[in-house]
């Protein structure tokens, strides 16, 4: 009898399709737990998600690690657990992937030629009258490797992108430093034979960079990150001596 009802081809397709219902929606399930757990097994940390890979992190802490050895010496090892280096580096990196975001969002774009004249800008291309030097210019980036100027390219179109994006978030808290609040700066400090508006502009600074810090602030409470970087937690005398 059953035999009858395979041979029918109408009662053949129902049973396949019976079959794949019961079979594909497990299996997608399965596939995507599988993708999920591969995904985070390559992550540091996902940022409203996007990703900061493990090499990306590791990286990253490598040349962090290397500054810190030139500026410590053997003393290093000694101090590295009380430096919270992981921590640090992973929050700032979180910290570039939310203000990327920001920028984006913003519509903030930075063009080639910016990219150039910042280039053209640091003092290793000048002379010693301090003005651009063509021929030192290239006779430098002719010698880096094309990988290597991509990355600086990269760096140098991020750091444009962040300041584009300070100056714009700060100009909408239309902020200023009045007369009265320079004159009490003075009174409280007990200052004398100060020039005012260096001083106002001092303040205006520290304003401004109390603004755009209270702004990421909120950015970075509202976002979704998700960790899966192992950090060491730090010990109950650091909690305590912090």
């Amino acid at each position: 009898m059953l035999t009858k009802f395979f041979r029918k081809k109408r009662n053949m397709k129902i049973v396949l399709w019976i079959v794949a219902l019961m079979i594909i929606p497990g299996f997608l399930i399965w596939g995507v737990n599988i993708s999920g757990a591969q995904r985070r097994s390559s992550c540091a940390a996902i940022v409203n998600r996007d990703e900061i890979t493990l090499r990306e992190f590791y990286t990253r802490l490598s040349d962090v690690e290397e500054s810190y050895r030139q500026i410590f010496g053997d003393k290093y090892d000694e101090i590295k657990n009380n430096l919270n280096i992981e921590e640090g580096v992973l929050e700032d990196m979180i910290r570039e992937k939310l203000l990327l975001q920001q920028a984006r969002k913003k519509r903030i774009r930075v063009f080639n030629n910016e990219i150039i004249e910042a280039v053209k800008s640091d003092p290793v291309f000048k002379n010693d009258a301090g003005k651009f030097d063509e021929k030192k210019y290239r006779e430098i980036i002719s010698n880096i490797p094309d990988e290597e100027l991509k990355k600086i390219e990269d760096d140098v179109r991020e750091k444009i992108t962040f300041e584009k994006l300070k100056n714009l978030v700060v100009s909408e808290g239309n902020i200023k430093v009045s007369d009265e609040e320079v004159d009490d700066y003075i009174k409280r400090n007990n200052l004398k034979d100060v020039d005012k508006e260096q001083l106002r502009k001092v303040l205006l600074w520290q304003k401004m960079e109390k603004y755009f810090n209270d702004w990421y602030s909120q950015i970075r409470k509202t976002a979704k990150v998700e960790i899966y970087l192992p950090l060491k937690k730090k010990s109950e005398n650091q909690k305590i001596d912090e």
